[in-house]
């Protein structure tokens, strides 16, 4: 017993001090790093891309409440040049541990390097999986510099406030490296990535790292609708690839079809304007969870019948409904419209050779191995997709479905 207990003791004072040890060995003042949030990729002028970087500096102490986040950037050929240029100017090493976002302008998505990117940079510098993508219309310098703010130090929570409106609005897409990378090397479906802009009409700020514009563009607005206040930088709609290259724009409502195709649409907003132009019905939709899709692909030209089921609120705009209305009148309405709806932005992303709604996952379950779905090749087919669409909508207002009972 006393040899047992004296092994035991031995072994916790040998952990006790390798721990210590440790400690020392692996200290790093908290001031000594300074936390890349977000990361962005420009086209270069001298060399072939900028990089910019959005950074969490800390305060000298764990109990001091100075952090400040500063815009930094760089040009150079690969990342590697950039953060060697931007450290020798600053009194920190950059960390990428924390990094959400990582930005792309459109001339830059439109080149295919995201993916590249991505594989340059995931595993050397240490950016997580989870870190999410955005392809910003014009410059993602601007863009930076239009997320930082006096007003609104905390960029983590900006940050966080793109994945709250994915879920009550459906406006933007959330695409992570995992999935986007997932998508391009399984070729069973294309990917949609949260679209970014400035709004040129609301000045920047005189803040470290910005710039002041010397000329405000009055017609610059907010996806279309004028807006006074906030942040410069905002986003809404998706970018649409093919493959890791970009393609195109679509909008916000546009966005939410294709969420609700993917079966990741969890809620949004409906305003449609009656026919005779007097008045509006506002509709609260939620998502039904996967739609249901029959795939054939044994003809000339694959098939398929995707089955959307929604649920919905109305809020406002029809104070004389009651159930036989709803059921004879609105929801055949309704499905037919969002019907529409549904083949009119599957074209859309046709027309760009993007399988966005990602019907491939359905024809790979048509193949026993992925070398026959590899000969089969088909983005070659997808082309020639022929969609039909169902959809079935639930009212869930109390006083309508009460009247039905």
């Amino acid at each position: 017993m006393k040899r047992i207990s004296k092994t035991i003791c031995l072994m916790l004072a040998a952990a006790f001090v390798a721990f210590n040890m440790a400690g020392c060995i692996s200290y790093v003042a908290i001031d000594e790093y300074g936390y890349v949030m977000t990361v962005g990729v420009d086209k270069g002028e001298t060399y072939d891309y900028r990089f910019c970087f959005i950074v969490q500096v800390e305060g000298a102490s764990q109990g001091e409440s100075d952090a400040e986040n500063v815009v930094l950037s760089a040009e150079g050929n690969n990342i590697y040049d950039a953060v060697a240029v931007v450290e020798v100017g600053v009194p920190y090493q950059l960390n990428f541990g924390r990094a959400n976002y990582m930005l792309f302008s459109k001339e830059v998505a439109e080149t295919g390097y995201i993916a590249r990117f991505i594989d340059e940079s995931f595993k050397n510098l240490g950016v997580r999986r989870s870190t999410k993508l955005m392809v910003v219309l014009g410059d993602s310098l601007d863009y930076c510099t239009g997320v930082v703010s006096k007003d609104n130090p905390n960029t983590s929570k900006r940050q966080y406030s793109i994945l709250r409106d994915y879920v009550s609005e459906g406006l933007t897409p959330i695409t992570n490296i995992a999935m986007f990378t997932q998508n391009v090397n399984a070729k069973r479906g294309d990917n949609i990535v949260t679209l970014g802009a400035t709004d040129d009409s609301i000045p920047n700020e005189e803040i470290t790292g910005s710039s002041q514009d010397s000329e405000l563009n009055p017609n610059s607005t907010t996806a279309g609708v004028e807006r006074t206040g906030g942040l410069r930088a905002y986003y809404m709609g998706c970018a649409v690839f093919d493959g890791g290259t970009m393609k195109g724009v679509l909008s916000g409502r546009d966005t939410e079809i294709i969420l609700m195709a993917k079966g990741m649409f969890r809620a949004g907003r409906l305003t449609l304007h009656h026919e005779d132009g007097e008045g509006h019905m506002v509709l609260l939709l939620k998502g039904g969870g996967k739609p249901k899709v029959e795939l054939s692909i044994g003809g000339d030209a694959p098939y398929a019948k995707m089955s959307v089921r929604l649920q919905c609120h109305i809020e406002c705009g029809e104070e004389d409904m009651d159930y036989n209305k709803w059921n004879r009148e609105v929801k055949p309405m309704l499905e037919d419209y969002m019907e529409r709806e549904l083949e009119r932005v599957f074209t859309l992303c046709r027309g760009m050779n993007s399988d966005a709604y990602e019907i491939g996952k359905y024809a790979a379950m048509k193949f026993h191995s992925a070398e026959e779905w590899e000969q089969y090749d088909w983005k070659s087919r997808y082309p020639e997709l022929n969609m039909e669409f169902d959809v079935s909508l639930y009212v869930e207002n109390e006083e309508i479905n009460s009247l039905g009972g």
